[in-house]
């Protein structure tokens, strides 16, 4: 199993992430890992995209597939 927050800056990720976070639905997430960062709600990475949008995603929520 892959470890999201250790893996290296501009990598490729892709994996799975619940729709608004919350949703039971999960979307494809393509795209570059820009940074790691820890925060109130645990650990997350910065992702950049294909489409050149920067989201956010907690580790935690991540379905690999």
């Amino acid at each position: 199993m892959v470890d999201f927050y250790n893996k290296r800056n501009e990598r490729k990720v892709s994996f799975k992430y619940p729709v608004n976070g919350t949703r039971n639905i999960l979307r494809k997430v393509d795209g570059v890992k820009l940074a790691s960062f820890t925060g109130p709600g645990g650990r997350g990475i910065t992702v950049q995209e294909g489409d050149g949008k920067i989201r956010s995603v907690s580790v935690r929520k991540i379905v690999q597939y």
